[in-house]
C-alpha cells in the first residue's frame, strides 16, 4: 500500500489553490454544525457526490477541525496522481492482501491526535440527493473494532443550492457522535442515515 507522507508546502498549496477553486465555482460556503474541542484523532464520515469533496472537506478541516487530513483511494488511481500522498492521500486495493495492510493503516492514523481521517462510506460518486446511505464493508469495521485509543466520530453531509444565485452555495452541516466500546458499524450506518435525513431537511431538499 501507499502511505501519506504530507509536506508542509504542498499542504499550503493545496489550502490556496482550494479557497481559489471554490470561489471561482462557488458562491461560498455556509458552516452549520457542532464540534467540540478534545484534542482527539477525529474520523470524518462524509457523503461523496462530486469532484469537489475533497477540496470542500480541505476547508471544512481548515474552518473546524485543524488537523492533518488523511484520505484513502484506490491505489491504481493514487499511483496516477502520487503527488497527493504528499497532502494525505494513502491507498487500498480492494480485494488484495495488501487491503490488509491498508486497514491496519487508517487504524494507525486515528492513534495521532493531530489526524483526521476523512471516510467516504459510500466508496464512490453518487448522486447528491441520495437518501439513504449504504456504507462499503470493512474499513469502518476493522477501525471500531482494532482502535488502539479514544477518537471523535464525526458525521458530515455536503449539499449545494442555486436559489437566485448564479453560482450555488455549499452548505456544510457536521455534528459530533458519541461512541462507546460496544458501538459497531451497523449502529454508525444508522445514526448517518438518521443525520443525513435531519441534513436535507433542513436544507429543504
Amino acid at each position: 500500500m501507499i502511505r501519506a507522507r504530507h509536506t508542509k508546502f504542498m499542504v499550503k498549496f493545496s489550502s490556496f489553490y482550494t479557497k481559489v477553486l471554490i470561489s471561482i465555482f462557488f458562491g461560498g460556503i455556509k458552516y452549520s454544525g457542532h464540534y467540540e474541542e478534545k484534542g482527539l484523532p477525529i474520523l470524518i464520515i462524509s457523503n461523496h457526490f462530486s469532484f469537489y469533496d475533497g477540496f470542500i472537506q480541505i476547508l471544512l478541516n481548515l474552518k473546524v477541525f485543524k488537523r492533518r487530513l488523511h484520505f484513502m483511494m484506490l491505489e491504481k488511481e493514487l499511483r496516477k496522481n502520487i503527488w497527493l500522498t504528499k497532502i494525505g492521500a494513502c491507498s487500498i486495493s480492494k480485494g488484495k492482501r495488501s487491503s490488509l495492510e491498508s486497514l491496519e493503516y487508517a487504524v494507525e492514523v486515528l492513534e495521532d491526535p493531530e489526524n483526521l481521517f476523512l471516510f467516504f462510506p459510500q466508496g464512490k460518486i453518487q448522486s447528491l440527493y441520495t437518501r439513504e446511505f449504504t456504507f462499503e464493508k470493512g474499513l469502518l469495521s476493522n477501525i471500531l473494532e482494532n482502535k488502539k485509543r479514544e477518537f471523535q466520530l464525526v458525521f458530515n453531509i455536503n449539499l449545494i443550492k442555486y436559489g437566485t444565485n448564479i453560482r450555488p452555495v455549499i452548505y456544510a452541516y457536521y455534528e459530533t457522535q458519541h461512541i462507546t466500546a460496544e458501538t459497531d458499524a451497523e449502529a454508525v450506518e444508522i445514526a448517518f442515515n438518521r443525520f443525513a435525513k435531519a441534513c436535507f431537511t433542513k436544507q429543504g431538499a
